[in-house]
């Protein structure tokens, strides 16, 4: 007589996700991915304040005045209230407008942009505490980026026209709201179905001579799709079937032929710490020679100091303010007229997204490095008011950067040269700018990056606020004081 030996077969993909997705509710965070979510979360709310003042974010606000009232949820950075699914609308769209939020390489995604204005909306309406939004949050990132790497080696520019960028989040912002409701194994795995109907986004934000549409791809459509798909399910919407399984399944709908699918091994890492934060407001390709061309700057500067740094007997030595006011009037005044020419070396990719072609300023890799030699270093203002790309001195400075090719360098090497006079400055950035997971900003580079956002909409009070609230959120009972400091009242 001959034994049978059964076996259990493997939950389907949808399921495994579901069940993870539930599980988070118990995982517990260690202190490295609390303290980098927190990061996160100070930088995604500081670029949505920020943002909230730029074309982007007002074009949402005045959409949002044409639709019945309603005051369920907030508007980050104005008194505006509205509906739960157009406040992750809004705030999505002030999330992108400045470029200034944070990435994911390998899974092509800005994730905070999308996840954090799903999550916010829904908190808002369950009255959720910090720590909720915190593990909401977490598990966005880690959904989105999951997405992200699965599509992306298909989802490039040069391979396809839909946006790697608008999927990710769309499902991380999805399961950010759907824990905040207590969704259970059923639920995700209907609104995985629903998230997958949403799915779409096209790279033709490349076009556009403006930041609304690629804010609208990037996080404000991801972001209130998500929130709208999860009320649908929560209010009983029904949908069986396994969307990421093998009968109609979602990335063969996305991907043909390419048998693509979800990696879901390793589930226990924790992704989100290989997210970037940027140093600079800009688009990121740019972040490699800006690094390279201040490094010049600087090392121009200390020259010049070390060869002026003895002081005269009875010389007062000027105060740090004094030295900071002649270092930039130094700066604007002489260095940049003695600039014979600069020469970057770059892989010719990036100019397809960063060239000349851009008339956005903090997508124009020629206007960012010659106003950051008119300036000394490159200012929030001068990557964002399109007024200055045309402004006398950095166009001038301008015509003298020539953008080279080298398809043989690291494709995220930046080569910078710089003449002056009879010196040729020379610097090399990698990959590894400032900001990138492998190179951190410290908490103190953190927070100064999120004031100068916040403050240019908020005061100093209401900046020092947020900053204080965030540092300690996964001990606040409520949301609301963090809010308030984001919403200022009407004038």
């Amino acid at each position: 007589m001959s034994s049978t030996i059964t076996t259990t077969p493997l939950p389907t993909p949808g399921i495994q996700l579901a069940r993870y997705a539930v599980s988070h509710r118990t995982r517990p965070l260690p202190p490295n991915v609390l303290l980098k979510l927190k990061h996160h979360l100070l930088d995604t709310f500081s670029a949505i304040v920020s943002g909230s003042a730029l074309e982007a974010g007002l074009a949402s606000q005045t959409h949002l005045s044409t639709l019945p009232s309603s005051d369920k949820c907030s508007v980050i950075g104005t008194f505006l209230r509205t509906s739960i699914v157009d406040s992750a609308f809004a705030n999505g769209m002030s999330a992108h407008a400045d470029e200034s939020d944070d990435s994911h390489e390998t899974s092509q995604t800005h994730p905070g942009c999308g996840i954090l204005p799903a999550a916010l909306s829904i908190s808002e309406y369950v009255s959720a505490s910090g720590e909720d939004l915190i593990k909401a949050v977490g598990l966005g990132y880690e959904i989105c980026i999951r997405f992200g790497e699965s599509l992306s080696s298909s989802l490039s520019f040069s391979r396809s026209s839909l946006s790697c960028h608008a999927l990710g989040p769309l499902f991380g912002g999805g399961f950010a709201a759907g824990y905040l409701l207590g969704f259970t194994e059923e639920k995700y795995l209907i609104l995985l179905n629903y998230l997958a109907q949403e799915a779409s986004g096209l790279t033709t934000w490349r076009l556009d001579k403006a930041h609304t549409l690629k804010s609208y791809v990037f996080a404000g459509m991801p972001a209130s799709n998500a929130v709208k798909c999860v009320m649908m399910v929560n209010s009983g919407f029904t949908g069986t079937g396994d969307v990421l399984g093998e009968d109609r399944n979602f990335f063969d709908a996305i991907l043909p032929g390419k048998n693509a699918r979800l990696d879901l091994r390793d589930l226990e890492s924790w992704k989100v710490l290989e997210a970037d934060l940027k140093k600079y407001s800009v688009g990121f390709p740019i972040a490699a020679p800006l690094a390279a061309l201040e490094s010049i700057i600087d090392d121009i500067q200390s020259s010049n100091s070390n060869s002026n740094r003895s002081l005269k007997i009875g010389q007062k030595r000027k105060s740090e303010a004094e030295e900071g006011v002649e270092k930039e009037e130094k700066s604007e005044g002489e260095m940049w007229k003695k600039v014979e020419w600069v020469k970057l070396w770059y892989h010719p990719d990036w100019y397809k997204v960063i060239g000349d072609a851009n008339h956005m300023p903090d997508l124009n890799l020629r206007h960012c490095l010659a106003a950051t030699l008119v300036q000394g270093r490159l200012t929030f203002d001068a990557s964002h008011d399109e007024s200055l790309m045309k402004e006398p001195r950095i166009v001038a400075v301008g015509k003298t950067i020539q953008l080279l090719d080298d398809e043989e360098q690291d494709r995220f090497t930046a080569r910078v040269e710089v003449k002056i006079g009879d010196k040729v400055w020379k610097m090399e950035q990698g990959g590894n700018v400032l900001g990138r997971y492998e190179n951190p900003m410290n908490e103190e580079q953190v927070i100064d990056k999120a004031k100068e956002l916040l403050g240019t909409v908020l005061d100093e009070e209401r900046v020092k606020g947020v900053v204080e609230i965030v540092s300690r959120l996964e001990k606040e009972k409520s949301l609301d004081k963090l809010i308030g400091f984001m919403c200022p009242p009407k004038i």
